[in-house]
Parts: structure tokens; C-alpha cells; sequence
């Protein structure tokens, strides 16, 4: 997987769109009435979600695959003067030594793994490092969402020290290969920076039935932080598991 180094730079700043605050709410008010204390931020990137979870009260373990983002999210969650720790792994390898309360896994983490397999292990490994009726809490991009609003657009971004060329190449099994060309003011010229990832969409059902595989028996789905019905143009399915 992509180090994600220049990414992980202008990463919190391309993601101003993100409504951090609701996200943590849902996720905070779901974990306290299980009263889970320790919380697994899977591809926790930057810490910004860590952080707010630790300002509710919780200990976070973080597990990312990319050094550069724990690096972010090192410098972030050191101010806070609060336990946590931060682990360099991939999502489908990663294990604990002793189980946590909860698990979240958020920004569409998971469409990042292009292989059925390694979100079938990342669902095993979760679910090995829960406690009894542990709760895991994670989102995804939707079929509908790769195949209409991220399928071959291209976005631009001008801002004042760089430029962003954001290119999306619709591939087979609903993947989307993301190109990434970052033009950095270095103060008399631009520097260019190239990264590229892909991601993946999954049906509900398939991951439904990737959930039960590893172990999950109570599985819900929504449409919205609201607990909506997920309807056909909804962009983005966040799923509840408990063990």
C-alpha cells in the first residue's frame, strides 16, 4: 500500500468537508452505552478522529499502515498529555496483545483494501481483538458513489502554496484508481509530488456476509449518522457489528 507521504501533509486540510464532530457524537454515544472504554482507530491516518474520542473520555490504539500519517497523528495526540498508543500495520495483518472495547474504522478505510481477502482478514482481526460484545464501528464509499459521482471525474484544487490535480480512472469490480499530482510553492517554483492508490467498493450484502464470516452476529447498516435507511443514491453505508 501507498506510503501516502505528501498525502499525509495536505490530508486533514483536503478533508475541511469532513463533519468530524457528528461522526465522533454517533461513534462516542454507541460506545458509551456499551461501556467501552478502549477504542482500536483502524487506519486511524492523521488522529483527528482519535482525538476527539480521547477528549470523550476514551484510550485509543491506533493502527495505520502508513508511517508518514502516524507521524501526523503522533505530533496531534501528544498535546492532549493522555494515554494512547500508536501501531505501524496493515489492516489485514494487525494483532493485539490485549483485547479493546470497540473498534472504529472510518473515511471509507475499508474500500482501500482492493482484495475480498484482505477485508475478510481485516474483519477476523477485529473481530480477535474485541472483547466480549466489543463493538465495531466502521464506514464505506458505496457501489453508488464509484460508480456515479467518483467514476472517471477529475477534481482540481488552486490554493495558495499548491496545486492539486485529482484524477479517478474506473477500473473492473467497482475500484477506482485515484491519481494524485500534488505541485508544492517551494518559494520560487513548484515542486511536483505523484502518489496513486486505489479503492474498492462492496456491496452491503457482500460485506454483510464477510462480517458473519469472521464472527459478527449482530450486523446493522445505515445510510446517515442518523440511523437512516439506506436508500439507493446513498454515498456512504456505516455499519454497527457487535461480537
Amino acid at each position: 500500500m501507498n506510503s501516502y507521504g505528501v498525502f499525509a501533509e495536505y490530508y486533514d486540510y483536503l478533508n475541511q468537508n469532513v463533519d468530524y464532530d457528528a461522526g465522533s457524537s454517533f461513534i462516542s454515544g454507541i460506545f458509551k452505552a456499551y461501556n467501552a472504554k478502549t477504542v482500536i482507530d483502524l487506519a486511524c491516518g492523521t488522529g483527528i478522529m482519535s482525538e476527539m474520542l480521547m477528549n470523550k473520555g476514551f484510550k485509543i490504539i491506533g493502527i495505520d499502515s502508513s508511517v508518514d500519517m502516524l507521524s501526523v497523528a503522533d505530533s496531534r495526540l501528544s498535546a492532549l498529555d493522555k494515554e494512547y498508543s500508536l501501531i505501524n500495520s496493515k489492516m489485514q495483518d494487525f494483532s493485539l496483545s490485549e483485547c479493546a472495547d470497540g473498534c472504529i474504522c472510518c473515511l471509507d478505510s475499508i474500500n482501500h483494501l482492493t482484495d475480498e481477502n484482505d477485508v475478510l482478514n481485516t474483519f477476523i482481526n477485529v473481530y480477535n481483538s474485541l472483547n466480549d460484545n466489543g463493538i465495531f464501528i466502521f464506514d464505506v464509499n458505496s457501489v453508488y458513489k464509484h460508480r456515479t459521482l467518483l467514476n472517471n471525474r477529475a477534481y482540481v484544487f488552486d490554493e495558495e502554496d499548491f496545486f492539486l490535480s485529482w484524477d479517478n480512472e474506473m477500473l473492473e469490480n467497482d475500484t477506482v484508481r485515484i491519481m494524485l499530482d500534488f505541485f508544492i510553492y517551494n518559494g520560487e517554483s513548484y515542486d511536483r509530488f505523484s502518489e496513486e492508490f486505489c479503492e474498492r467498493a462492496y456491496s452491503v450484502e457482500s460485506l454483510n456476509e464477510m462480517l458473519k464470516t469472521a464472527g459478527f452476529t449482530s450486523i446493522e447498516a445505515y445510510g446517515g449518522f442518523d440511523y437512516s435507511e439506506i436508500k439507493d443514491n446513498s454515498e456512504r453505508i456505516y455499519f454497527i457489528c457487535k461480537k
